[in-house]
C-alpha cells in the first residue's frame, strides 16, 4: 500500500492583548488571549495524538514565550515546533505588511527579529517556517535558507491572495527541494518546502481570506471536507508522487477541547475520512511532522 503522509499543523497566533489595531485589521486570526490559545492548543495535539497522528505547531514568537513550558514538554513526546510570523503582529512591531512584500534585506531583519524572541522563549532556534497567508516572495527561501532555516510549508499552490503578497500560481504539489531564485519551483537547496495540499478538482472562487484558488485542509472551514480529502488522494493515484502529503492547517483560536465546537466536528470528520479514504483507495495513511518529513526528503534527493 503506497503511503500518504498526514501531516497536521496549527499556526499559532499571538493573542489580541498583543497584536496592535493595525496587526488586527491585517489579520484577525488569533485567540483573545492565551488561556484561550492553551485550550485551542492542548486540544489539537490530544485529539489528533488519540488518532495516531502527531503534530506541527508553527508558533508566533509570543505563542512561543506565553507557552513555553507546555510546549516544551509536548517537544518531548514528539511535537515539532516551528516559527510562524506576521510581521505586524510582532510586539512593537514597526513592520506594517505581509513577508512576501519585502526586499531580501528587510526579510532577513524581520525574520532576525522573530528568531531571536523564539529563541529567547524557548532555548533553541526555529529550524521550520511558515509565514501568515502564506505569504512569500522569490527571496524568502534564499533568506531562510541563510538564516539556518532546514524547511518550511510555505506554499499554497493556486492560490491568489495579492492583497496579502501571496501568489502560488503553479507552484510545485509535492514536497521538494526549495529553488532559492524562484519560489514555485523545484531547486537544489538543502531547504525543503512541503506545501500545503489542495484540491485541484475543487476550485473556489473567493475563499478564506478573500483569495481565490482550491479548496484545501484549513479545519475550520465549512466546505465538503470529505470531498476534499477523496480529490486530493485520487490525485496520490494518478500521480504516484514520492511524497504524496496531505497537509491541513488551523488556528489557536478554536476551541478543540470542546467536542461540540465547530473546527472540532470538522476535525472529527477529517480524521474518519483520511481512514476511510485511504482504505477505499488502498492508501496506507502516515502520521510525520515537518521535520521528520524535511528530513526524510532531504535524504532521498541527494
Amino acid at each position: 500500500m503506497p503511503p500518504v503522509y498526514i501531516l497536521m499543523t496549527m499556526d499559532c497566533e499571538s493573542a489580541h492583548i498583543d497584536v496592535s489595531k493595525h496587526g488586527r485589521s491585517m489579520s484577525s486570526s488569533g485567540p483573545a488571549d492565551y488561556e484561550e490559545s492553551e485550550r485551542s492548543i492542548r486540544g489539537f495535539v490530544e485529539t489528533i495524538e488519540a488518532a495516531g497522528y502527531p503534530a506541527t505547531l508553527l508558533l508566533h514568537p509570543e505563542v512561543a514565550a506565553a507557552h513555553s513550558e507546555m510546549l516544551l514538554d509536548v517537544q518531548s513526546k514528539g511535537t515539532c515546533l516551528g516559527l510562524h510570523l506576521h510581521p505586524y503582529k510582532l510586539v512593537d512591531s514597526a513592520w506594517q505588511d505581509d513577508l512576501g512584500s519585502y526586499t531580501t534585506e528587510e526579510q532577513r531583519k524581520i525574520l532576525s527579529e522573530a528568531i531571536e524572541q523564539w529563541e529567547r522563549a524557548l532555548g533553541q532556534k526555529p529550524a521550520y517556517f511558515r509565514a501568515g497567508y502564506f505569504s512569500a516572495n522569490d527571496a524568502t527561501f534564499r533568506v531562510l535558507e541563510e538564516l539556518g532555516f532546514r524547511g518550511g510549508s510555505l506554499s499554497n499552490p493556486g492560490r491568489r491572495l495579492a492583497t496579502h503578497f501571496s501568489i502560488w500560481g503553479d507552484a510545485e504539489s509535492y514536497p521538494h527541494r526549495a529553488n532559492t531564485a524562484f519560489r514555485s519551483a523545484t531547486g537544489d537547496s538543502e531547504l525543503i518546502e512541503v506545501p500545503v495540499a489542495v484540491a485541484y478538482g475543487r476550485p473556489v472562487a473567493q475563499g478564506h481570506a478573500g483569495e481565490a484558488g482550491y479548496e484545501w485542509p484549513y479545519i475550520p472551514h465549512t466546505y465538503d471536507h470529505g470531498a476534499v480529502i477523496e480529490n486530493i488522494f485520487s490525485r496520490f493515484i494518478e500521480d504516484q508522487p514520492r511524497f504524496g502529503t496531505y497537509v491541513t492547517d488551523t488556528h489557536n483560536d478554536h476551541d478543540y477541547s470542546d467536542p461540540t465546537a465547530n473546527a472540532s466536528r470538522n476535525l472529527r470528520g477529517i480524521l474518519a475520512a483520511i481512514e476511510s479514504v485511504s482504505a477505499s483507495l488502498d492508501l496506507e495513511p502516515v502520521g510525520i511532522t515537518l521535520d521528520a518529513l524535511c528530513d526524510q526528503v532531504r535524504e532521498e534527493t541527494k
